[in-house]
């Protein structure tokens, strides 16, 4: 079976967020789609609303992994902390390493998310951190040798 699985989240203004994630996580492959008059009045906003600053899907990418998001159109989205968005890198991959430790440093540079455990090694030979974006948004890095990690899976 052919599937994929991607994190799909909501946000008040989908495009103040696509915009803090390229500038703050070095976003990319971004694309933004506003909704058209009937999708609007389907959605039930108002006549007059500016469709352009509107989204109704959206999506990027960071560190290779691809994100969707769009307006919560309902106003209902909170975030939680049950779900964390983890981006697993091999480390076993020279230039996959070193672009997740610039990831990581540019985070704390930006000074524009809370780290909750810093990216460093750990007991079982990779290296993870946490840190929580300026929407309340759990993301984990993590990094490991995945010919170790993941050559047990098929037992």
């Amino acid at each position: 079976m052919q599937t994929q699985f991607y994190p799909y989240l909501a946000f008040d203004n989908a495009k103040t967020a696509i915009d803090y994630y390229q500038r703050v996580f070095g976003a990319t492959e971004v694309y933004r789609l506003s909704p058209k008059p009937e999708q609007a009045k389907m959605f039930g906003l108002a006549d007059d609303a500016n469709l352009d600053d509107l989204t109704m899907h959206a999506g990027f990418t960071v560190l290779g992994v691809k994100v969707e998001c769009a307006d919560d159109f309902r106003h209902t989205a909170k975030p939680t902390d049950q779900i964390t968005l983890m981006i697993d890198i091999n480390s076993e991959d020279e230039a996959s390493a070193k672009a997740a430790d610039e990831f990581y440093q540019h985070l704390v540079d930006s000074d524009e998310v809370k780290i909750t455990m810093p990216f460093a090694e750990q007991f079982w030979g990779g290296k993870m951190g946490q840190f929580t974006d300026k929407f309340g948004v759990n993301w984990s890095l993590h990094s490991s040798p995945w010919s170790i990690a993941y050559d047990h899976q098929n037992d």
